[in-house]
């Protein structure tokens, strides 16, 4: 579990690892395997932060990784050191937005795409399915969900009716989650 935050101006990372936050008892921490030139670890000895840099040097997120403990700390030191604010990825202006109407308004009109996104996905998906002319890409999320369903379909014909749908559908996203999206750790 990771708790991401964003500065709300923007940071040069440079800047967080230049000496100024060891007045709040912040340092970098080095982790072989991790520290690399888009991705630095800061600590105050018993809590950790990430930082993960863009392209041009500059902060374009902060996470802190369960049981990495509490950055509110390391937090502060940036905020008070570089004059800004920061927000966690449940505040609204982590995503741009100013308000938590604004917010709120986007994820309704965001959930409403993304019904009718799946509701076209699984009209294409049935006439792949039978063997019909469809929209499904090669070389595409939905051709490999597509060909997950195929298996699954030959296995449980039963999957193409319409009470089957919901069922087809969780199939494909386990199936999926199992052996695409898996971490290799």
């Amino acid at each position: 579990m990771s708790t991401d935050f964003r500065p709300l101006q923007r940071v040069r990372a440079c800047d967080l690892f230049d000496g100024r936050l060891e007045e709040f008892n912040v340092r970098e921490h080095f982790h072989p395997a991790q520290t690399s030139r888009k991705q630095r670890c800061l600590t105050d000895g018993w809590n950790y932060l990430w930082v993960f840099m863009d392209d041009d040097g500059f902060v374009s997120s902060l996470t802190r990784w369960a049981p990495n403990g509490d950055p509110s700390g390391i937090l502060d030191a940036i905020a008070v050191t570089l004059d800004t604010g920061i927000v966690s990825e449940y505040e609204p202006q982590y995503w741009g937005f100013d308000t938590m109407e604004e917010w709120d308004a986007a994820k309704k009109k965001w959930s409403i795409e993304l019904k009718k996104a799946e509701k076209k996905f699984h009209r294409e998906l049935l006439k792949y399915l039978r063997g019909e002319r469809n929209n499904i890409k090669p070389g595409t999320v939905e051709m490999h969900k597509a060909e997950i369903a195929k298996k699954l379909v030959e296995t449980d014909p039963t999957l193409l009716l319409p009470t089957g749908k919901d069922q087809l559908r969780k199939e494909i996203d386990s199936v999926y989650a199992r052996d695409v999206l898996r971490t290799p750790f």
